[in-house]
């Protein structure tokens, strides 16, 4: 399969596991990170000079969550594309951030190539959103 190269930022307040997902992603030759962040209003000041293809967030962080993050960029952004990572698999939250305009949900459980079937869905212009 060939995957088309894209941009990425990534905010999440648990280091371990956002150390965790960069790592990960250096297998992807695909993948840039252009930037990382522990929670959504470090990342803005990291990537409003220079939009990434697409937004990685934790959906719970101090300061600004990654529900205000989503809001503040789709505001300002209408065609970014974000990708929330959650432990909770909540169907009432996840159609709540499709009318928000959010593209993507992953649980944070899934597989390495299924972070990689999700960014390559959002890059493409699809949404992706665990079956879990």
């Amino acid at each position: 399969m060939e995957y088309q190269p894209l941009t990425l930022a990534i905010a999440d307040d648990h280091n371990l596991f956002r150390k965790g997902v960069l790592e990960l992603l250096k297998a992807f030759d695909e993948i840039t990170l252009v930037a990382d962040a522990s929670n959504g209003a470090e990342l803005l000041e990291k990537i409003e000079s220079d939009l990434p293809d697409v937004v990685m967030l934790d959906l719970e962080m101090p300061e600004m969550d990654g529900v205000a993050t989503s809001r503040y960029l789709l505001s300002k952004y209408p065609d970014v594309r974000i990708l929330i990572m959650s432990t909770y698999g909540d169907e009432a939250l996840v159609d709540n951030l499709l009318e928000e305009g959010v593209k993507g949900y992953l649980l944070k459980n899934s597989e390495p190539d299924e972070l990689r079937q999700a960014l390559q869905a959002l890059k493409a212009g699809k949404g992706y959103f665990s079956p879990r």
